[in-house]
């Protein structure tokens, strides 16, 4: 498939977005509604699954450029790109953690884990969907959630969300031959089955906890990833097309991610200490600022000017 599908560069803008707020509440709103944190160990917010959704969506993704490319080259050029864009994401991630907390050190986030899982994903593209799904169960069963470290504190306590972009991979796998009723199919199957074992995971005492990735939340993810998937390609096939400005910043995510450390986390390191007046004015700052992040972003996009990995 040559072109971009709307409807996946829609979830990811959707995704950025809310990833783009959370992070911004925790700056500029001290005091919030509770609903509005994350990262609160067994205790599940909104705000807990943008991040793994994208985890997810990076092995959609993986699909499509790997097909879109080999087109241009040969299969092992483009895997050989693949390999070294998600090189560079762990190690940009890397710099800019390093220097929002002030000091350089070797430190692991949101965008390395990100390109972990990418690196992951590149292995078991060729291989069967079996196989691609064993591993990501044997990840899930392995870490289930007792002993688990914080996903964002190494390479190796990132495995849990691993599984997620293992799952994009196979939901995203019909996309790249064009059979975009079989990716419908597989990403009903799979937010079904992700959603039943989230609950029955549940049930059985495993919390939903990001921090950690538990086996319930990864899978409640996976359904969650799944589910959007579904509703946009659907939406998108019955002529409901997501806004332009929507896709465009969903095809430049990591454009706006890092202007986010540049514009935002910087200054406050460095220089500035956000007022803190009133729940409503800190709120409003918020959404000011992530408004602001993202017509930049566009701005920046529409004239060729983008973060190149």
């Amino acid at each position: 498939m040559g072109a971009r599908l709307s409807f996946l560069d829609a979830a990811r803008g959707l995704a950025v977005i809310a990833m783009l707020l959370a992070n911004l509440v925790n700056v500029f709103a001290p005091e919030r509604p509770r609903w509005l944190a994350h990262n609160l160990g067994d205790e599940l917010q909104l705000f807990d699954l943008p991040a793994p959704v994208f985890q997810f969506l990076i092995g959609t993704s993986l699909m499509l450029f790997l097909a879109r490319h080999a087109k241009a080259g040969a299969p092992d050029a483009v895997t050989r790109l693949a390999i070294r864009r998600f090189v560079l994401l762990i190690g940009l991630g890397g710099v800019l953690d390093a220097l929002a907390a002030g000091h350089l050190e070797v430190r692991w986030g949101v965008l390395q884990t990100l390109g972990m899982g990418g690196l992951v994903a590149v292995v078991f593209a060729g291989m069967s969907d079996v196989v691609a799904l064993g591993v990501a169960a044997l990840i899930v069963v392995t870490h289930y959630g007792p002993g688990n470290n914080a996903v964002h504190r190494s390479a190796v306590d990132c495995m849990p969300f691993l599984s997620l972009t293992l799952l994009g991979l196979v939901v995203g796998r019909p996309l790249a031959a064009g059979d975009r009723a079989g990716f419908r199919r597989r990403a009903l199957v799979a937010a079904v089955t992700c959603l039943t074992l989230a609950l029955g995971l549940r049930l059985a005492g495993i919390p939903f906890n990001k921090v950690t990735g538990t086996s319930s939340f990864i899978a409640l993810a996976g359904g969650v990833g799944s589910t959007l998937m579904v509703a946009l390609e659907s939406f998108d096939a019955s002529g409901l097309q997501a806004p332009r400005s929507l896709t465009l910043l969903g095809a430049n995510a990591l454009t706006a991610w890092v202007l986010q450390y540049v514009l935002v986390f910087y200054p406050v390191t460095y220089a500035v200490t956000p007022p803190d007046l009133s729940e409503a004015f800190n709120l409003g700052v918020v959404v000011v600022v992530t408004g602001l992040l993202t017509t930049l972003t566009l701005a920046l996009a529409r004239r060729g000017i983008r973060v190149p990995i």
